[in-house]
């Protein structure tokens, strides 16, 4: 192909820096060093401490047994250390995944509360072949095209989904719901079976948690005045306060779990209701099942919005913590790492992952130092598996549920809308089409809803680019704009500035049209106009034949059309269409002198 060297391409990829690139393992682990091993380890057994409370309550978010929470929590880990980017993020089971998973589940039939788990798994391999994909081929920046009104506004109403989703669990009552409406009437049409130990276990686990919260953000004495020596006792408490509030997680889950044991060896094994048995062991390595005839129809848009989703959760955290941490993750590398997590984990029963926030948060506090640290975090959920499963049994679902609510908490981004409303309005609209619809089809089709309204603005603006129609002094500078959207005109014997404040495209070309033969006549007046490209980086086809008759509607009136200001590829571009009539000039100083010469002569 003309301009396309093939083998200088083909070189290029198959070089040692390509190959580096695409396994960042061989960059870090040749300067990996001894003192890493124990800040690793450490950050690993913490965010492992996180992880087996949260991947267990995570589960029952995506309505599956709840071992799949911990089937999903270690296979991203091994499989990240090798291809991800970022030495923080934590990958594994997150709110959000969860909640979309649910959302394009099918019930299983053995079980109504639950889905059958084969859909979900599924989801995993097919959102790691997309995600792949679009790494592969170097497409994550398609993700800009969601806003961050639609992002804000996707999260805040998971967050307030998932937590209200829990409140059954909480209350200790049973029933199965597809959205937040459905939750809604049926809460209270339930009330009335509430049980109060599942109340009073549900509340006091999050009291407890959000305590522990602040606790391990609390700024000790000596942080405050640096002039302050710590004992080693100060230390040594300071630094077990802080593994118990990052473990709080843990120690919530196993606390409530002893409580709910010693009622059931006193014989009240009925009064709170308990997770009940949990498969032991590891799940065995199978290919996902693709012979179920609903495939698509159950997964439907899923199959695009998991990827989508999951990627933008996980490079929006990848870019923070590089941030914080100078360094720079590569977004399709990232891409890359994250659909072989999920397409890995679905050959063990894992449904699709995602960075956590909240985990990467403990890593990073945690002094992680390389993406080793995962190996750790999911050799402890394999051993949880192996050998920790019959405790399961016994941990109360307020206590998961507690553990869910506290940590979507924070998802909920009130602060965007007064941003939002003090600096773009308009974008308020994708927020709240997202927030709204969300309530009424859930999620994920809320969503959709929002990022369609966001093109739609988008698209708007395209096609009604930003105009500005001048009248020229003497000199040839500019004065005197003319408001383009009430048909403002100006009369005058000099030309008109008719100047293009950004790029145009395609849908804009009956709209530039339409401004520059309003510009040509006042009754019996005709003036010259002359178009300014200066803020113009790119014209299309369509755009090029705009002009074309632009120029033929100036030519009948017998008035002057001129351009001014393009830049060289948009000049090349207009003198290779060898419009009829086109006069280019590199100022608009030189297009006025033009016209002062001609009416002279």
């Amino acid at each position: 192909m003309e301009g396309v060297n093939v083998r200088g391409a083909v070189q290029s990829y198959c070089s040692k820096l390509s190959w580096q690139k695409r396994f960042p393992i061989s960059i870090w682990l040749p300067r990996y060093r001894l003192p890493f091993l124990l800040h690793d380890f450490i950050a690993g057994l913490t965010v492992a401490l996180t992880v087996l409370p949260q991947g267990l309550a995570y589960a029952s978010i995506a309505k599956l047994p709840i071992q799949y929470g911990l089937y999903s929590a270690y296979m991203g880990c091994f499989v990240y250390c090798f291809l991800g980017t970022s030495k923080d993020i934590s990958v594994g089971p997150t709110a959000i995944m969860s909640l979309l998973v649910a959302t394009f589940g099918k019930t299983d039939p053995k079980n109504p509360l639950l889905h059958d788990p084969a859909y979900a798994v599924l989801l995993a391999f097919f959102a790691g072949v997309v995600q792949f994909m679009l790494g592969f081929l170097h497409l994550g920046a398609l993700t800009g095209f969601i806003s961050a009104g639609v992002i804000a506004g996707f999260t805040s109403i998971s967050a307030i989904t998932i937590a209200f989703g829990q409140v059954k669990h909480i209350l200790g009552i049973h029933f199965s719901s597809e959205t937040f409406l459905d939750d809604l009437i049926m809460t209270f049409q339930h009330i009335k079976e509430t049980n109060p130990w599942d109340v009073v276990i549900g509340i006091c686990s999050i009291v407890i948690l959000l305590a522990l919260q602040l606790l391990k953000h609390r700024e000790m004495s000596w942080e405050k005045d640096e002039s302050y020596t710590p004992s080693r006792g100060q230390l040594c408490t300071w630094k077990f306060l802080w593994l118990i509030a990052t473990g709080r997680n843990a120690v919530v889950v196993v606390v409530t779990a002893l409580i709910a044991w010693t009622l059931q060896t006193q014989g009240l094994a009925d009064k709170v209701t308990v997770t009940g048995p949990v498969r032991q062991g590891l799940p065995p390595f199978q290919v996902p099942d693709f012979s179920k005839p609903d495939l698509f129809s159950v997964l439907e848009l899923g199959l695009a919005m998991i990827p989508l989703i999951g990627f933008l959760e996980a490079i929006a955290i990848g870019k923070s913590f590089a941030r914080q941490n100078d360094y720079k993750v590569e977004p399709n590398q990232e891409l890359i790492a994250l659909g072989c997590c999920n397409l890995a984990g679905s050959f063990l029963s894992a449904y699709p992952v995602t960075g956590s926030f909240s985990r990467t948060a403990i890593n990073s506090q945690s002094g992680v130092k390389s993406p080793a640290a995962g190996v750790v975090t999911g050799a402890v959920v394999i051993l949880a598996l192996s050998f920790l499963t019959p405790a399961f049994y016994y941990i109360p679902k307020s206590a998961l549920a507690s553990v869910i609510i506290v940590a979507v908490l924070k998802m909920v981004n009130y602060k965007i809308v007064l941003a939002l409303w003090k600096l773009r309005k308009i974008e308020l609209l994708a927020f709240a089409a997202t927030c709204i619809s969300s309530l009424f089809v859930g999620v994920a089709y809320g969503t959709a809803i929002g990022i369609a309204v966001d093109l739609l603005i988008m698209m708007y603006y395209i096609a009604r680019p930003g105009i500005k129609v001048l009248e020229p002094l003497s000199s040839g500078q500019m004065a005197r704009p003319v408001d383009v959207e009430t048909h403002v005109q100006v009369r005058s014997t000099a030309a008109v500035v008719v100047q293009l404040a950004n790029s145009v495209y395609y849908p804009s070309t009956e709209y530039i049209v339409d401004v520059l033969n309003e510009q040509l006549h006042e009754k019996d007046y005709t003036r010259p106009v002359i178009v300014d490209f200066s803020c113009v980086s790119g014209l299309d086809y369509t755009i090029v034949e705009g002009l074309n008759d632009a120029l033929n509607d100036f030519k009948k009136a017998n008035a002057e059309l001129l351009f001014a200001c393009t830049k060289p590829n948009v000049k090349a571009l207009l003198q290779k269409a060898d419009l009829d009539g086109m006069s280019i000039h590199s100022t608009v100083q030189d297009a006025l002198r033009s016209l002062e010469e001609k009416e002279e002569s």
